[in-house]
């Protein structure tokens, strides 16, 4: 008896859950329409940011360190980040200088002496033998005052060596060493680079390389999104143990205050030519441990669940495989509480050809 009372109950019970839910008015979802379109497939590598301006600077001259720029210092182009000592060279520059004033001396002594021995040669009182060594010492002096004058200028350059300046602005990385200390002519003082002027660079595999062209634009994404960027430069050869090729790529101007040098991004690389593909609306997705799938609408205004296998992504559309056909709507709003088969109303949406809101058994 207890047990016919509590199947009457449960009965009633779902006829009044079922009738309730007739009663309810239809779900209110927006909706866009599928479209198919050529997509390459694509496989996700890992590229790094760089500074397009970096720098290992020596002094060129060999010397003793005088000062030397602290890492993390800011400097602007031109700017000194590094000195040697000036004492040897200064030294070089003044006795440089005296011997240039003692050629000249000599340069003109013999000069004088050139121009007597022509006027004693006009009155036949001097041999063209004496002619002749005149002008030959007179000529030698010449050049070895202009001998003096180069080495000046060497010694001068140097001078502006011992200054050593920063070819762009940037920042000092690193400091290999410091004052007090001797340095070679190639020895690398400070390392700086500008972190401003940033691009990506990638290595993927090499089989990839003629995929890719100077200026195809690539999906990149971070921690924050993702955006789309061009591809500058291609080095489309490898070695024996990498087998991978680089490319170089223009990190947008609006983008490079989100980034650091050697920060780490994923970019999607084309591996294959573009197929026609059918795309929805990334917000159409659900995913359920089941598998994704999403509500297409059919003529009668009811929600289909229609089961999906996701493929490559392009921006705010993803590529999927299942029962879908261009121009379908599937829902994109509202999906998260829907039933299949249930009644539904249109919102205005873009993307679809009418805007007006359709209702159930409309």
């Amino acid at each position: 008896m207890k047990t016919t009372i509590l199947s009457i109950l449960v009965l009633t019970a779902s006829l009044s859950s079922l009738a309730s839910a007739a009663e309810a008015p239809p779900a209110l979802v927006s909706v866009k329409l599928v479209e198919n379109r050529p997509l390459s497939p694509k496989v996700m590598v890992v590229g790094s940011i760089h500074s397009r301006s970096q720098a290992e600077l020596t002094s060129g001259i060999e010397g003793r360190l005088a000062w030397v720029q602290e890492p993390g210092i800011h400097v602007s182009q031109g700017d000194i980040v590094a000195k040697v000592e000036q004492t040897q060279l200064l030294l070089q520059k003044a006795q440089q200088e005296a011997q240039i004033e003692y050629e000249n001396v000599a340069f003109i002594r013999l000069g004088r002496e050139f121009e007597r021995l022509v006027k004693l040669n006009a009155s036949n009182s001097a041999s063209e033998t004496e002619l002749d060594k005149a002008r030959s010492d007179r000529d030698l002096a010449a050049a070895s005052l202009k001998l003096a004058q180069i080495k000046l200028k060497m010694i001068l350059d140097d001078l502006d060596r011992s200054e050593v300046r920063a070819p762009f602005a940037g920042i000092i990385t690193a400091r290999l060493h410091q004052a007090g200390e001797d340095i070679g002519r190639s020895v690398v003082i400070v390392q700086m680079t500008d972190p401003d002027d940033l691009e990506i660079r990638l290595y993927a595999p090499l089989k990839y390389s003629r995929r890719v062209n100077v200026g195809d634009e690539l999906n990149i994404y971070h921690t924050e999104g993702e955006f789309t960027a061009k591809i500058r430069s291609l080095i489309p050869v490898s070695d024996i143990r990498s087998q991978t090729f680089e490319a170089r790529i223009d990190l947008p101007a609006d983008m490079r205050e989100h980034f650091s040098v050697g920060e780490l991004i994923s970019l999607a690389l084309p591996i294959a030519p573009k197929q026609l593909t059918t795309l929805v609306p990334r917000d159409a997705v659900i995913l359920r441990s089941s598998g994704a799938y999403v509500f297409k609408i059919d003529a009668d205004n009811k929600a289909i669940k229609t089961q999906v296998i996701l493929g490559d992504g392009e921006g705010e559309w993803i590529a999927v495989e299942g029962e879908l056909a261009d121009a379908d709507p599937v829902v994109v709003r509202g999906a998260e509480t829907l039933e299949d088969g249930q009644q539904v109303t249109l919102k205005t949406t873009q993307g679809l050809a009418s805007a007006a809101t359709i209702s159930a058994g409309t």
